[in-house]
């Protein structure tokens, strides 16, 4: 039965399914925490700026260079003035790392960085000047410098850092924005995803559903018995055909044990097989060569038939479907094509069909075999005088006669006509004549008793089966065996 899907198919689309959430999930916090570091780094770059310039207005500013190197020109003191040399250094510093992070105020950093370098310049006259014990009038004097362009310039640059939290918030917003357009563009690809494979499942299972509803159909009305067991071998489902082959009723389904259906003789051989046959995953049939499997129905009555079994898991149980034959018609349509229907034993086409499969036995096993050919003797002249139902009777009795003489292993049949053929394997030649001989005269002094229709007597001619003969040739001699029986005047035996 061709699939509707492969689960292979259905398969692969739950891992793009998975893989698509992945990806999606992986996009969205990548792009997330893009946006947190940008964020990050960006107050980190601003917080640097802020506090290298916040440096260098320290150490130049009021509480700095500025406030030592006036308290050195007021009160001429020269321990201000070294603290000033080395206050300035650092200012000058700080600006300097803070022009490499703010490139953008270049022009206002390098105007402080010019009013800056003017005091520094006149740091040597003021210590001359202090030195010389000059008045601060004098001295303020020389050393005055005109801080407006760097005032400006600071006024500028603090006027641009009082925007910088709103750049940052702004930044912050614009990367929140970003993240919520992502978010948007990845749920509408996750609906659109989510419906073709919500569409396909749904798909699927009608389809599914369609298919087990044909696979119910056909399980109702299979021609033959079908049905489920567990590894008890407990039935749990089976078809319209099973309860009216086995004649239990669908409410006794769950109370019968697919063991108690097998003839009782052979129940403990079916069970075994049965055990065996489930621990294989494969469907083989359970009958094996030469050998009949017979069910039993409630009533008690048994018939033969054929038994496929196929296991499979069901977590970590294993259930079984018994596919069962009833060969009861079969059989009896072989046997009506395989029997003389006059007689009642094997036609001339199962007679070529056992000696060939005696002679490979024979042949296989190293056994002795042989074939006698019995021919009533005037026969014709039986039917032209006593009709021919007569004859008929005394075709049925002969092979009654013949049919209780044999063995289990012999084979007997009606070649045509008045002749009969029996196989006899593992039978040599002494053991082939006498029995011959000896149905010969048994047949002959039985129908000489009253209750035969009339007395007749028996020519027969014994072949043995010799290796380098065929089955041809071994029947061929036991006819040449025959005609020269009758040559002899008949009643007799004659073995090639």
């Amino acid at each position: 039965m061709r699939h509707p899907f492969k689960p292979f198919k259905i398969f692969s689309l739950a891992i793009l399914y998975v893989v698509f959430l992945v990806a999606a999930f992986y996009i969205l916090m990548a792009s997330i925490n893009q946006s947190q570091q940008d964020w990050k780094r960006h107050t980190y770059e601003a917080l640097e700026k802020t506090a290298y310039f916040n440096d260098a207005m320290v150490a130049l500013g009021y509480g700095g260079f500025i406030h030592d190197f006036k308290n050195a020109v007021i009160r001429r003191d020269l321990s201000y003035l070294r603290r000033a040399e080395t206050e300035i250094e650092v200012g000058l510093d700080s600006l300097q790392k803070y022009l490499q992070h703010s490139p953008e105020h270049e022009a206002e950093v390098r105007a402080i960085q010019s009013v800056v370098s003017q005091y520094r310049n006149n740091l040597a006259r003021l210590r001359h000047m202090l030195e010389e014990k000059q008045s601060a009038e004098a001295i303020d004097a020389v050393v005055r410098v005109d801080d407006a362009p760097a005032i400006a310039a600071i006024e500028t640059i603090l006027a641009s850092h009082a925007q910088r939290p709103n750049q940052l918030f702004a930044h912050a917003d614009s990367a929140h924005q970003r993240v919520n357009q992502m978010l948007l563009v990845i749920l509408c690809a996750l609906v659109l995803v989510s419906i073709l494979v919500f569409s396909f499942i749904r798909y699927v299972n009608k389809r599914l559903a369609i298919k087990l509803k044909d696979l119910e159909v056909i399980f109702s009305c299979a021609p033959n018995a079908i049905f489920s067991v567990d590894e008890h071998g407990t039935i749990i489902s089976a078809n319209r055909e099973t309860m009216r082959l086995f004649g239990f009723s669908k409410r006794a389904l769950n109370r019968i044990n697919v063991d108690d259906l097998v003839p009782s003789g052979t129940k403990e051989k079916h069970k075994k097989l049965r055990l065996e046959f489930q621990k294989s995953d494969r469907v083989q049939p359970m009958s094996q060569r030469n050998t009949i499997f017979y069910g039993k129905k409630l009533n008690g009555d048994v018939f033969p038939a054929s038994i496929s079994i196929a296991t499979y898991g069901v977590g970590d149980e294993k259930h079984s479907i018994v596919v069962i034959k009833d060969l009861s018609d079969e059989m009896q349509y072989k046997s009506q094509a395989n029997t003389d229907p006059l007689t009642k034993v094997a036609n001339r086409r199962a007679i070529n069909r056992q000696l060939s499969a005696a002679v490979s036995r024979s042949n296989r096993q190293q056994t002795p075999l042989a074939v006698c050919i019995f021919d009533i003797d005037h026969f014709k002249s039986v039917n032209d005088k006593h009709g021919h139902l007569v004859g008929d009777d005394v075709l049925q009795r002969v092979a009654k006669i013949f049919s209780d003489a044999v063995r289990k292993t012999d084979f007997v049949g009606r070649w045509g006509g008045e002749e009969f053929v029996i196989i006899l394997e593992d039978t040599d030649r002494d053991g082939a004549l006498h029995f011959a001989d000896k149905l010969r005269e048994e047949v002959k002094r039985r129908s000489l008793e009253s209750d035969f229709p009339v007395a007749i007597t028996l020519s027969a001619g014994v072949s043995v089966y010799c290796r380098d003969d065929n089955k041809e040739c071994l029947f061929n001699h036991a006819d040449q065996a025959l005609y020269r029986a009758k040559e002899s005047g008949r009643d007799c035996v004659v073995v090639i």
